[in-house]
């Protein structure tokens, strides 16, 4: 699986860091379904394989370009379509045009022929190379590479081709809708390969052990993991953990099974089975969560009852429907940040609502500190002026004035409407208004304050307590 000779070619080809000029927006290209088949080469650091992608053109259009980004050390050796003619492609080292510190392999990929409007196009892209991270663009999560203790293979470190242009804003305001995908996955034996999805029984040959993966409902991402996990089949809920972390891994089963029996009480049935794979990744590696793509999930769950909140952060991402505003302001992550809590506190006994309101205040002063437009742009803007960082504090805190003011029983009633109304097309936060509004009309100045208006910051810089304000909405 060495790959240096043909990488050392490609890079000579196209060994120029090029600033991304005027970045091409994704046109209409939305991706249905992923196929990736790789190797990995503990002893060279490094990946190789394929990767098919298929595309379905939503555009009003003819398309024939195919954009594609790829890890700043990964290379594509060739193109083809589904029936193996070669397609031609470019591929040249840029830095994204709105983040300097962001460099990746940037490449066109030119079909065949035009595809209309409604129809798709298959194209298998063969790449190879070695993983690196992306620490210095400030996401410190991102620290991917090739170890025998342990790689993952994702998107957010371009490791395999992912459809998109060298700009963070374009690829935000285009969206990520779910795709179908399959996972084959080479590896060493007694390495085990993690995914969310439907597993194969793995195949042996030689000193190698190949896994497959393939999504039951299309997922918004592919997370795979590789380190020698072990797994635990509990009650629905499926766990790769850490030689040593068994005591953890039973009691995260638990933790698992408890919350989703609680979120489904309050907000009904998911949009699928609830077999959920949860895989357990070092300490700052960053969490993800979804029902057909899994939860990634970091260890310090798995040691400490006081961070599973963490856990029922992502869990509670299975109950949210695709946002249809783009680029979106993100309020689910402030529902999420509300329900970590509201879920430690029925099922661990937390008590610390005083504390984390305080806190939630505090970081809502800290990060709203001059020039930031905490008093211009209101959280239904947060998407299109890329302040989704506050949407966790902020959100947090709409929605447990929400929960104060109008009860736990209307509360889930109204976001039970809404969850089991749009799960299957998707939802705006002007529909998420709506159906708060029908449950209860107390809901509406809550909402017209911290999510369409920046009244909220008003009150906030005029000196007033964050939990008098909460308290407020329910004074008669």
């Amino acid at each position: 699986m060495r790959l240096t000779g043909w990488i050392a070619a490609a890079l000579s080809l196209s060994a120029r860091v090029i600033l991304g000029q005027s970045a091409p927006v994704i046109t209409s290209w939305t991706l249905t379904a992923r196929t990736l088949d790789v190797g990995v080469d503990y002893a060279a650091g490094s990946l190789s394989g394929s990767s098919t992608i298929t595309l379905r053109n939503t555009g009003h259009g003819a398309a024939v370009e195919v954009p594609l980004l790829l890890n700043r050390l990964m290379t594509v050796s060739r193109v083809t379509d589904a029936r193996g003619a070669p397609v031609e492609f470019q591929q040249r080292f840029v830095l994204f045009s709105d983040d300097s510190t962001l460099q990746v392999n940037a490449i066109s990929v030119t079909l065949l022929r035009p595809i209309a409007p409604g129809d798709s196009a298959v194209i298998v892209v063969h790449y190879g190379g070695h993983l690196t991270g992306y620490v210095e663009t400030g996401s410190l999560y991102i620290q991917d590479h090739v170890d025998t203790a342990f790689t993952i293979l994702r998107e957010d470190a371009y490791a395999y081709p992912a459809l998109g242009v060298p700009s963070r804003a374009s690829n935000r305001a285009h969206g990520w809708p779910p795709f179908a995908f399959t996972a084959r996955v080479t590896v060493p034996a007694g390495q085990v390969v993690a995914a969310g999805g439907i597993a194969s029984p793995p195949e042996h040959h030689d000193s190698l052990s190949t896994f497959t993966y393939r999504s039951a409902a299309p997922s918004a991402f592919l997370n795979i993991a590789i380190a020698r996990y072990h797994v635990l089949d509990r009650g629905g809920a499926r766990i790769f953990y850490f030689p040593g972390d068994s005591t953890g891994a039973e009691m995260l089963a638990r933790a698992v099974t408890g919350a989703i029996a609680r979120y489904t009480a309050w907000y009904g049935p998911l949009g699928g089975t609830a077999q959920l794979t949860t895989i357990e990744i070092p300490d700052g590696w960053g969490s993800q969560g979804s029902l057909a793509g899994g939860i990634i999930q970091t260890a310090a769950a798995f040691g400490d009852r006081g961070e599973l909140y963490q856990v029922y952060h992502e869990l509670s991402h299975l109950w949210n429907v695709e946002d249809t505003d783009r680029p979106s302001p993100r309020w689910n992550e402030g529902l999420a940040m509300f329900l970590q809590s509201r879920m430690a506190a029925e099922l661990d006994g937390w008590t610390g609502w005083d504390a984390r309101l305080d806190h939630t205040a505090q970081r809502i002063t800290r990060d709203c500190e001059p020039p930031a437009p905490c008093g211009t742009v209101p959280f239904a803007g947060y998407g299109k002026a890329e302040l989704t960082d506050l949407s966790y504090s902020v959100g947090f805190a709409m929605f447990y004035a929400l929960y104060r003011t109008l009860g736990a029983d209307t509360f889930d009633r109204a976001y039970r409407e809404f969850y089991q109304q749009h799960r299957r097309n998707g939802g705006s936060g002007a529909e998420l208004e709506a159906a708060f509004h029908r449950a209860s009309p107390k809901s509406d100045r809550i909402f017209k304050e911290w999510y369409d208006t920046t009244d909220w910051y008003q009150r906030l810089s005029r000196g007033e307590s964050l939990g008098a304000i909460v308290a407020s909405y329910g004074a008669p």
